[in-house]
């Protein structure tokens, strides 16, 4: 994923909060989102990301949320894709 793809940086309450399904945070990915807050460090951030209008057009989008570790993309959750 390219970095040009970050949307918004949010907290984690508020990625909680936006992706919430079945009553719990991010539904059927849970564990996965549990996985990734378990693996930040001090100073990481998140973000929603999606990928540009075109790859939608085209059936090969993706959406979802991106772990960043000193600028880089460490760890992803795809969401959404088409």
């Amino acid at each position: 994923m390219l970095k040009p793809w970050l949307e918004k940086q949010y907290s984690l309450a508020d990625l909680e909060a936006r992706h919430m399904y079945d009553g719990k945070p991010f539904g059927h990915l849970n564990e996965r989102w549990d996985l990734l807050k378990a693996s930040m460090q001090e100073g990481d951030t998140v973000w929603e990301f999606s990928s540009p209008p075109e790859s939608w057009r085209n059936m090969a989008g993706r959406a979802g949320v991106a772990l960043v570790r000193d600028g880089a993309i460490i760890d992803v959750i795809i969401t959404m894709m088409n």
